[in-house]
């Protein structure tokens, strides 16, 4: 039986004809007899069944149904019966510098006298092929690393070169309100600033390196000046929109929200968790085009692995990846006078967390308003895992009354807005890239079937997980 990380070196031909030499040499591959499932449509129009899909080099050549859609000669078949096709995932919202582990954040829960965290970026780096690969076995193809460290633009060229890695839109450092020293080791994920200027003259320094996204850190505490931090987000929305370059903004407070989307805010990394979302919200993101992103689990991550009460799903042991997996069982082994204080008392008084019910309600009237809705984990913070956590994420959001299909809509065509590529992803057609999935049941009778993976195809090349 093939080893966990077996699979992503092989091409699609090479796993399924059982000739990779001859095989190899073709750059055609069908998907004969599957249910093609198109979320961008409504029901039900968005399922096709019997139909034949045609892949050639990088793109979808065709699809239509299988008794009328010719397979080229030479192409590779891969039997679709029983099957369900789906555009491949994206999450649009990852963190690469972390690692979803204990010890990733040490500036909410210190494990320095364990674990040194400048161990713990160096694993990050070095890790970061195999962090790759856990999404491509997710069925993710694409991800928006929402904020980090400089090198966090050397994470995109990475992917870029890698021939087993999901697309990867990237931000540079977060522009903050606060500090956050204990994860400055040189090249910080996030930089306070404290006026327009800084803001505008950190923005210049991220846009040598061409980032998909500038992003603000938005914290507003009691006693701010709301007025004055608006601004330092307008000056940054500003200068990024003048590069032709989006903002994003963490805001989860219901004011902290509208206060961003006045200063120009294109996409919201965060529910609005602390208040309903009023008309004069939903008024300024439909004025701005927003893009909303719910990251409904990632509280629950924490809470759940600081208790010592995080447990992985069947899809985590299966495709998560392992290194991480085991240190998420540290807590039994590290000694008690090495644990940060707010990790022993959540470990003596563990707690079933619960997801917010004002972030559900946000979401229902969010989506019921028209405004897009993008699925994102905020993978990388502690319990929220690269890869399988996208599946403990889209369950949640059916909790909020959306529909699995409504869900897929949120984790394809409508994240291919967040990666600025919805003419080239997130749909099935003739001339898009051929990023999609094929799945062992239908997504459309249970989201968690999304997990049940049969094959990955990304840029026209498959993998097995």
């Amino acid at each position: 039986m093939p080893t966990r990380m077996h699979w992503f070196g092989l091409a699609a031909a090479s796993m399924l004809t059982g000739a990779p030499c001859q095989a190899a040499e073709t750059s055609i591959t069908a998907i004969v007899g599957a249910t093609v499932i198109h979320p961008d449509r409504d029901l039900p129009s968005a399922v096709a069944a019997n139909s034949t899909v045609i892949i050639s080099g990088r793109r979808i050549e065709s699809i239509g149904p299988a008794g009328s859609t010719a397979v080229p000669a030479g192409a590779a078949r891969i039997d679709g019966k029983g099957k369900w096709v789906v555009p491949g995932l994206i999450d649009s919202h990852v963190h690469f510098f972390q690692s979803g582990n204990l010890y990733t954040r040490p500036d909410v829960a210190d494990f320095n006298a364990w674990m040194p965290y400048a161990r713990e970026v160096e694993r990050n780096k070095r890790r970061l092929a195999a962090t790759f690969k856990v999404w491509l076995a997710s069925g993710v193809t694409s991800v928006v690393d929402i904020g980090g460290p400089f090198w966090n633009f050397e994470v995109r060229d990475a992917a870029l070169k890698s021939p087993a890695a999901p697309r990867v839109a990237v931000a540079g450092p977060l522009l903050s309100m606060i500090d956050r020293v204990k994860l400055d080791l040189g090249d910080p994920p996030i930089i306070k600033i404290t006026s327009a200027d800084e803001a505008r003259a950190l923005v210049r320094r991220e846009l040598e390196r061409k980032p998909d996204f500038i992003k603000v850190w938005f914290i507003h505490q009691q006693g701010d000046d709301l007025a004055a931090q608006e601004a330092m987000v307008k000056a940054a929305g500003d200068a990024a929109h003048a590069a032709g370059v989006r903002l994003a903004v963490h805001a989860t407070e219901l004011v902290v929200a509208k206060a961003s989307l006045r200063a120009g805010a294109d996409f919201l990394v965060h529910s609005v968790e602390d208040a309903a979302v009023d008309e004069e919200f939903l008024a300024l993101a439909k004025r701005n085009r927003v893009l909303y992103c719910p990251t409904l689990f990632v509280t629950l991550g924490y809470r759940y692995a600081l208790s010592n009460t995080w447990r992985p799903t069947e899809a985590e042991r299966r495709l998560a990846d392992p290194q991480i997996l085991a240190a998420m069982n540290d807590l039994e082994k590290i000694p008690k006078e090495k644990l940060p204080e707010r990790v022993a008392k959540a470990m003596s008084q563990p707690v079933p967390p619960k997801p917010s019910a004002i972030a559900l309600q946000n979401l229902r009237k969010v989506w019921d308003a028209g405004i897009p809705v993008v699925m994102g984990t905020d993978a990388g913070n502690i319990g929220t895992l690269h890869g399988p956590s996208v599946f403990r994420e889209m369950e949640i959001m059916t909790q909020a009354g959306l529909s699995p299909l409504q869900v897929l809509r949120t984790a394809t065509s409508n994240g291919s807005k967040a990666m600025g590529m919805e003419r080239d992803i997130g749909t099935l057609a003739a001339g898009k890239l051929a990023d999609l999935v094929i799945l062992d049941a239908d997504p459309l009778a249970d989201v968690t079937n999304l997990s049940r993976i049969h094959r990955v195809i990304k840029d026209g090349k498959a993998f097995a997980p």
